[in-house]
């Protein structure tokens, strides 16, 4: 184009000189005087001579003074051409199509450098801030670029940004925060839309238990076995926890979640049918045991009262007498508690299943004493 441009300013001198420079309009009007002519070529020759030093921005100024004298093409060819250099670009566009339409006005047909000049147009398009749209589902975001102490606006939002790398945020009331970066390239415009997810209002809930291999159920769904260790993230409100497994009672519970805070269920089952523990079995013992006590004590009383009433020998026999009695009674009722304690007994786990530490194993210790009167049989259970 710079033949074209070289072409076109020899051609102004040229029509200057011959005060041809006014338009078909101007001719039957007012033609320009002379000094008019020579004021606008001497802003002219002053605009290419700044063109040629690369001073765009004073060569517009002077190329635009001598348009207001005379009216051409040619100065509004060399407007654009500057905005173009200096990298203005919707200047450089609007300067390039003023050109051309006032050319088709003047003549009657586009120029004949068209084809470079839209070359030259789309050069600057390229150039220019591209247009951002930015959406979101629900409508209603707040938008934020690249900071959020500036609110540009709502979603949908239209704007315009240079070329470059950005970072888009989005803030709508019960949705997620949102951020995301995006690149804008010259000459192409660009949609953004996203879809923004509900704020997640949760809490989390820690399920124990005191046996292993038990199923756990919340809100009939099931999250692992026991022992789980994992924290289990649950929504804001009402839900139903249920431990179970086989053969034993299940656990079940209503627990309220709130937002951000940790709950702890401890869910304890014990076996539904419990199988006899050492307390049946040392209480069955004891009470049998105690019977052959109080029948020995019998049986001695009745032998003494028949046998020996009157002899030395009553005294031992009644002393054996309340031994029975005594250790006989007594173990009855050890029994009798025992058997007690075992039917209260329902917190049975199998050994196999147990998580928690073992309990400490009962101790028993025999107790028997003697003397001439009598005597005590018995035992102390610890457990």
């Amino acid at each position: 184009m710079t033949s074209h441009f070289t072409r076109l300013a020899t051609l102004v001198v040229i029509v200057v000189a011959a005060s041809a420079l006014s338009p078909r309009a101007a001719l039957a009007a007012n033609p320009p005087t002379q000094d008019e002519i020579k004021a606008a070529g001497a802003l002219y020759e002053e605009g290419q001579r700044l063109f040629a030093k690369e001073l765009y921005a004073a060569a517009i100024e002077k190329f635009q003074a001598a348009n207001a004298i005379i009216e051409h093409e040619v100065n509004y060819y060399n407007i654009a051409r500057s905005y173009e250099k200096l990298g203005a670009a919707e200047e450089c566009v609007k300067g390039y199509e003023t050109y051309v339409d006032f050319f088709k006005k003047k003549h009657g047909a586009d120029p004949k450098d068209i084809v470079d000049v839209r070359a030259s147009v789309q050069k600057c398009r390229l150039l220019m801030r591209p247009e951002v749209t930015i959406g979101s589902d629900p409508e209603g975001a707040k938008v934020y670029i690249d900071s959020r102490d500036k609110l540009l606006g709502q979603t949908p939002y239209k704007t315009t940004l240079d070329p470059g790398s950005y970072t888009l945020f989005l803030d709508l009331a019960g949705y997620q925060p949102f951020e995301q970066k995006f690149e804008v390239r010259a000459g192409e415009p660009i949609k953004l839309y996203f879809k923004l997810e509900k704020l997640q209002r949760v809490g989390s809930v820690s399920v124990k238990s005191n046996i292993r291999g038990a199923a756990i159920f919340i809100d009939g769904r099931n999250i692992g076995l026991t022992p789980y260790a994992e924290k289990i993230v649950l929504d804001e409100g009402q839900h139903q926890i249920t431990v179970q497994k086989d053969e034993y009672i299940p656990f079940s519970r209503g627990l309220n979640v709130e937002v951000a805070k940790d709950e702890i269920v401890t869910s304890e089952l014990y076996l539904r049918d419990p199988p006899m523990t050492w307390k049946g079995y040392v209480g069955y013992i004891s009470i049998a045991l105690g019977a052959g006590g109080i029948g020995f004590g019998y049986f001695a009383k009745t032998r003494a009262d028949v046998e020996f009433t009157g002899t030395d020998e009553f005294n031992k026999w009644e002393g054996l007498q309340n031994i029975g009695y005594g250790a006989g009674g007594g173990l009855v009722g050890v029994g009798v508690l025992l058997l007690v304690l075992e039917a209260l007994d329902t917190d049975i786990v199998k050994s196999e299943d147990a998580l928690e530490e073992a309990r400490t194993s009962p101790r028993i210790v025999p107790i028997v004493t003697a003397t001439g009167n009598g005597g005590l049989l018995g035992a102390d259970v610890r457990f």
